[in-house]
């Protein structure tokens, strides 16, 4: 065994510890590899990773982004081109080495060998589109492989069934099941793994509740009354804060009025909202005004208004605030998944879902906003918005 490999599974034997991290990084280093300074770039990174207040936190970002540019290719080698049906995914570095990826079975399947002999340090996969097809992940040798499964979609009672008995299945540690709108298919795997559950495994069930519903809510409530709070936990990404910079456009600012609470502002032609936020970042209070500008006179004069109210009226300053979803008055934050379908487990797509794939993706395209800190800001449009609180679509 050469020692760069001796390293690599040193670490994935001890993924917490980054003294082992620091050591290998050294040893980068005096072989000339920039992985070495990746490596710590991340560790120091990623506490401060979503803090996009702190000056630190963008120069890290911005030394990482230059490094996954002029290297990524080269430190996944021929894992590169995993999980390119969706190029956001694939192998994610963390802590400056591969692990985790999010892959559609048929490319869990198809590339996972390639996967895993590139990322020896890679532990969790985030596998979407298995419904009706749980026989053919069942059967994969790579799932002995993870140490951490996300089942990013609603199996059947057959699939769970067929899932649970797989011979793989149980030499993993830790499940990622996903709570949709409350409904009895939410736990068909849930079910299974509880009743084959020993002291020992799975050591950890986390359950991720996408969507902000009462029934989701006591179902989650119900599975841990049943199971227990050793082996379960609930995860809540909508939850989470969502930033909003400054000026966002669209007749839009998040800032600080003049008492330092936190407000967002937004003006159209029917209605100019002002939302002010506690400091949890829960709405404290909304009101609406008429706009006193015709449509006749066009969106120039329209945001020259509304500039000239947020400045002189409101004196409102431009910058970084943190909110929680809401929806007031037309105006709105929220995580943004496809909520239609994120609520209806059902394994075949309905009449608006044009063909199987494109339902099969359901689980893809959700855990692309919650895994990546996406969001959607509401004004008469849904405006895209990243982690960093900038608006880059719509």
């Amino acid at each position: 065994m050469n020692d760069r490999l001796a390293f690599l599974r040193a670490i994935r034997a001890n993924p917490d510890d980054d003294t082992t991290r620091l050591v290998f990084a050294d040893w980068l280093d005096e072989h000339d590899d920039p992985l070495g300074e990746f490596i710590r770039v991340q560790i120091e990174l990623e506490p401060i990773r979503y803090r996009i207040d702190n000056p630190r936190a963008v120069e890290l970002h911005a030394r990482e982004d230059e490094m996954l540019r002029v290297h990524r290719d080269t430190w996944l080698g021929k894992a590169k081109k995993v999980g390119t049906d969706w190029p956001e995914f694939g192998p994610q570095f963390r802590r400056g080495l591969p692990n985790h990826a999010s892959l559609s079975l048929d490319t869990f399947l198809k590339q996972g060998k390639a996967l895993f002999a590139a990322c020896p340090t890679l532990r969790e996969v985030s596998v979407f589109g298995i419904a009706n097809r749980c026989a053919e992940l069942a059967k994969c040798p790579h799932l002995a492989k993870l140490e951490t499964l996300e089942i990013a979609d609603w199996p059947t009672q057959k699939d769970a069934k067929t899932l649970a008995e797989s011979p793989h299945i149980m030499k993993i540690s830790h499940f990622k099941l996903w709570l949709g709108g409350g409904e009895p298919e939410d736990q068909h795997f849930l079910n299974e793994l509880a009743q084959r559950a020993t002291a020992d495994r799975p050591r950890d069930i986390e359950l991720v509740q996408l969507l902000n519903r009462r029934e989701s809510f006591w179902t989650a409530v119900g599975i841990l009354n049943r199971l227990g709070m050793a082996k379960v936990r609930i995860s809540r990404p909508f939850a989470q804060l969502f930033p909003l910079d400054g000026n966002l456009g669209y007749n839009m600012r998040a800032g600080r009025l003049p008492d330092g609470r936190a407000a967002l502002v937004a003006g159209s032609f029917g209605d100019w909202v002002l939302v002010i936020f506690h400091k949890t970042g829960n709405v404290a209070k909304a009101t609406t005004q008429k706009s006193s500008v015709d449509v006749s006179k066009g969106f120039e004069a329209l945001e020259k208004a509304v500039t000239n109210w947020m400045d002189k009226k409101l004196r409102l300053k431009p910058e970084l605030i943190w909110v929680k979803e809401f929806f007031r008055h037309g105006l709105g934050v929220d995580l943004g998944n496809d909520r239609q379908a994120l609520a209806d487990p059902r394994p075949d797509p309905p009449d608006q879902y044009t063909h199987v794939s494109e339902w099969r993706a359901r689980g893809g395209k959700a855990r692309q906003w919650y895994e990546l800190r996406n969001f959607v800001i509401f004004w008469f449009n849904n405006y895209h918005a990243d982690w960093r609180g900038w608006i880059h679509s719509s």
